[in-house]
């Protein structure tokens, strides 16, 4: 391991029982809230509503469906440090903007740890104590 190691690598050395303890209590906490067992893309939908601040709209266009899984994400990424606010477009969405790249030899499974714990920290603040 070297001197000065990626941030997204120090991120994954959370204990693997620490990040799926929480991890259940957020899948705990949206299917109890929706009645619903809860995916990783109905999470960052959530999340996106939530970010867009207008509330649940039924009859939603698949783009924009679509669009607010992506605001969810890059929301969910901004916890840990991939991306941030950059401004703000005409119709209010915002820009997002990437402040790290992942390390070129992340695995598949460290990338669904990794937004595990993304959205885990999005959610920190209903849950007990937050992620470390």
């Amino acid at each position: 391991m070297a001197d000065d190691p990626h941030p997204i690598r120090t991120l994954l050395a959370v204990a693997d029982d620490t990040l799926e303890a929480r991890w259940a209590q957020v899948e705990a906490l949206i299917e109890e809230r929706f009645g619903r067992e809860p995916t990783i893309e109905s999470m960052l939908f959530l999340v996106g509503v939530q970010e867009r601040g207008r509330g649940f709209e039924p009859e939603l266009e698949k783009d924009v469906k679509e669009a607010l899984v992506m605001e969810g994400t890059y929301c969910v990424f901004e916890t840990v440090g991939l991306y941030e606010h950059a401004g703000m477009e005409a119709d209010g969405s915002w820009i997002w903007e990437r402040t790290t790249d992942l390390p070129p030899d992340l695995s598949p499974d460290d990338q669904q740890r990794l937004l595990r714990l993304a959205i885990t920290r999005y959610f920190d603040d209903l849950l007990d104590a937050p992620v470390p």
